[in-house]
């Protein structure tokens, strides 16, 4: 008998969730209208105050495809706060307008939420229904279409025959690039690189005048150590040697030097070890009877570098270079067998500056 009761009691129940669920009072919907613009005040923004209307009412009340619009407007009233809140009027007479008051702003808000739900919640219109404009619009569920993959009649019958016993013949094809073996590491690649360089020299220091020309270089260079053989070659372009001077005489330097330079990013510092000789070119009745132009130095270089492209490099220098002995050069004066003169005496140090661009041919 228990077991009876219990059972009607358990349908009776169902049976009137059923109808409430059944009678579920209508939803309506409002586009927001949320004029509240009152910095440091703590007050809600629009998506704030669209939850705090959804908390009242049970589901989200604020949508933009709404056809009524709910507008609210903040202002400072004294040391307090108030809102005015208008909504088109349910019995169609004008608009709906109230104001709030609230020395805190976000008290404010939720005041305001609790008397639209006053009004506009299911409490405001008892055994009557909403009028149309107010009614939240349908909602419209997509689902994601049902894929079914079917294998051909065609494909099951192939699969269910006999095995060909046709031999197979060899792919004449380009494999896919899926199927093809994947490129050996170059593991043949040189540590290495060697570079030829050609250039201008100007010298401004060493020699009786400014003198110019140009050089060539053959290196080899490593990712941060470098060893090089620099030919160079200058000449004076203006005529006259020395004090007194030697008219319509030139000197000229020929240079051979050896560096081992450390790579720092786009420079280069190195050391020098070059071995020179200065030979003088002087017309007649000037000649040159006896001649010892041969100098060793030690000394050093800067190399700036920049690359142009993956082969070519553009590159300029400034090297200094102590010698080991002054050049000389003595000869008579006016013709004058009897009388010799000193004509000019080379300095211990040698400045150069250089411009050029280096090649590199093997990588």
């Amino acid at each position: 008998m228990i077991n009876r009761v219990a059972i009607a009691v358990a349908c009776a129940a169902l049976t009137l969730s059923g109808n409430v669920a059944a009678e579920a009072p209508p939803q309506i919907a409002f586009g927001l209208d949320y004029q509240v613009h009152l910095p440091g005040r703590g007050c809600p923004n629009a998506d704030e105050f669209a939850l705090i209307l959804a908390g009242e009412f049970g589901y989200l009340l604020v949508r933009a495809d709404a056809a009524a619009t709910l507008r609210v407007e903040t202002r400072t009233n004294g040391r307090g706060i108030e809102a005015e809140l208008s909504a088109p009027n349910p019995t169609g007479e004008g608009e709906w307008r109230r104001v709030v008051t609230s020395p805190d702003c976000r008290e404010l808000l939720y005041d305001a939420a609790t008397l639209i739900r006053i009004r506009f919640g299911p409490g405001g219109w008892p055994g009557e229904a909403p009028p149309p404009w107010l009614l939240s619009p349908p909602r419209f569920e997509v689902e994601r279409p049902e894929l079914r993959m079917e294998m051909p009649a065609s494909f099951l019958d192939a699969m269910a025959g006999e095995p060909s016993e046709a031999p197979l013949t060899p792919w004449e094809g380009t494999a896919p690039m899926w199927a093809q073996r994947a490129p050996a590491e170059e593991t043949d690649k040189l540590p290495f690189q060697i570079e030829m360089a050609l250039g201008a020299t100007v010298m401004p220091y060493g020699m009786p005048q400014v003198a110019i020309g140009g050089g060539g270089l053959l290196g080899i260079r490593w990712k941060n150590l470098a060893f090089g053989m620099d030919l160079r070659g200058v000449i004076t372009p203006v005529a006259g040697v020395g004090d007194p001077e030697l008219k319509d005489a030139r000197a000229s330097l020929f240079t051979v030097g050896f560096l081992p330079c450390v790579g720092v990013r786009f420079l280069d510092v190195c050391g020098a070890i070059n071995a020179s000789i200065i030979g003088l070119d002087a017309p007649p009745p000037i000649v040159v009877s006896a001649s010892d132009g041969f100098s060793m130095g030690f000394g050093g270089r800067v190399v700036g570098r920049y690359p142009l492209s993956s082969r070519f490099t553009l590159f300029g220098y400034g090297d200094v270079s102590g010698q080991l002995r002054a050049i000389t050069i003595r000869g008579p004066l006016d013709g004058d067998s009897t009388d010799i003169v000193t004509h000019w005496r080379s300095p211990y140090m040698r400045v150069a500056l250089g411009l050029g661009v280096a090649v590199s041919f093997i990588e």
